[in-house]
């Protein structure tokens, strides 16, 4: 039989676990990133002690407060987490070309290739570990499969920071209530529920076809046999406001600087975004978003602005509504342009040399005029403002 050789890693509450790192008394309390108590906004990360009062990702700041009102909030380091992010990453490659990054703090590695480096495939997925956690300074959880489902599911078994090998991958599964498995959403769950159907040998046995759409290409093999998937689908940056607002001009201030910093990750990552994207959320709650194309791929600020202020303004034209929130968010994103654009790029020359200086001296170095105003409402630090909720996407 082959021998495993996906290895799934997962940086255990990876925000939470860095403010722990950097403040060592907040270990073992229940610690919730992404704001203050009193704020709008959601969580990104609860560390494991906030986790058993039910606090998760993607609760309200307010919701997780009443759940677990004695807990620390913090609202986040976002500069910081990219760095070590970026470590993570980074090191992973030492072992394996083949990286295949899921979230900023998750990954699946294809040891295949490498696994002549130690005794046993085993015995390298460990020394991926501990490299990782100690590039890092920070506890991992990984899980070795034969296929991306099993990496999975041996991870999440795993934690939290341990290593399981999964053997009988198959069996394992087919023991899992569904609602455990990496893609069954609550929906699907819900309607195998009204069709009798708990576990995965159930579904298998009851209805052979609708398991294998379940589980279609999951159990396919290794990395290699997986659909392929862009390793760059999208970036995004998005922001809830600290009381919803109206005012265009300081609307525009914000979506100024959610593509600014886009701008600077699209140079860092050397891209060239082809689509953007605009997320309005109002205060009603109701959220629409507008995208459009631009003129050519391209990572200029400027062009990124062109293309999302019209966007913007066509959301406000929908509702005579206050906002919550906007995002933006960049798409169709490429290593290379095939040809170079019948335009100029003294735009991406200039965003260029800006990202230069904001590299080397920090984000606030420079600060273009749109986003000034937004220097009346959030405190400014080295790496940018200290926006409520933030996001760090990928």
């Amino acid at each position: 039989m082959k021998p495993p050789a996906v290895l799934h890693l997962d940086i255990d509450a990876f925000f939470a676990a860095v403010e722990e790192a950097l403040e060592p008394a907040l270990r073992g309390k229940p610690l919730i990133v992404g704001g203050l108590a009193h704020e709008r906004g959601v969580v990104c990360t609860a560390s494991y002690a906030a986790r058993r009062y039910g606090v998760h990702s993607g609760m309200a700041l307010r919701t997780a407060a009443r759940k677990c009102p004695h807990a620390v909030f913090r609202r986040g380091r976002y500069h910081l987490y990219r760095r070590i992010s970026e470590r993570f990453f980074a090191c992973l490659r030492r072992f394996s070309p083949r990286v295949e990054e899921m979230s900023v703090d998750e990954a699946y590695v294809d040891l295949g290739g490498s696994r002549y480096l130690c005794p046993s495939v085993y015995e390298l997925a460990a020394r991926v570990k501990a490299a990782a956690e100690r590039e890092t300074g920070l506890r991992i959880s990984a899980g070795l499969g034969r296929t991306r489902l099993g990496a999975k599911l041996a991870c999440e078994a795993a934690k939290p920071g341990g290593l399981l090998w999964l053997l009988d991958e198959p069996e394992f599964v087919a023991g899992l209530t569904l609602d455990k498995v990496p893609g069954v959403g609550p929906q699907t769950f819900f309607v195998l529920q009204g069709l009798g159907v708990r576990r995965g040998r159930e579904l298998q046995a009851k209805y052979p076809a609708l398991w294998r759409k379940v589980f279609a290409g999951q159990y396919a093999g290794g990395m290699e046999r997986e659909r392929p998937e862009a390793a760059h689908p999208s970036l995004s940056r998005e922001t809830t406001f600290p009381h919803d607002i109206r005012d265009e001009g300081l609307l525009h201030s914000h979506l100024a600087y959610l593509l600014d910093r886009l701008a600077v990750q699209l140079l860092r990552d050397g891209l060239y975004a082809g689509r953007v994207e605009v997320k309005a959320r109002f205060s009603d709650f109701s959220t629409f978003t507008r995208r459009a194309a631009l003129p050519f791929p391209t990572y200029s600020y400027f062009h990124l602005w062109q293309g999302a202020l019209p966007l913007l303004r066509a959301l406000l034209r929908e509702r005579e509504l206050p906002l919550r929130l906007v995002g933006a968010k960049v798409e169709g994103l490429q290593e290379a342009r095939d040809l170079l654009p019948f335009f100029s790029l003294k735009d991406e020359k200039m965003t260029a040399a800006i990202g230069a200086v904001k590299e080397r001296f920090g984000f606030s170095s420079l600060r273009n005029g749109r986003s000034m105003l937004l220097e009346e409402m959030y405190p400014v630090e080295r790496e940018g403002m200290v926006l409520k909720t933030a996001s760090l996407t990928k």
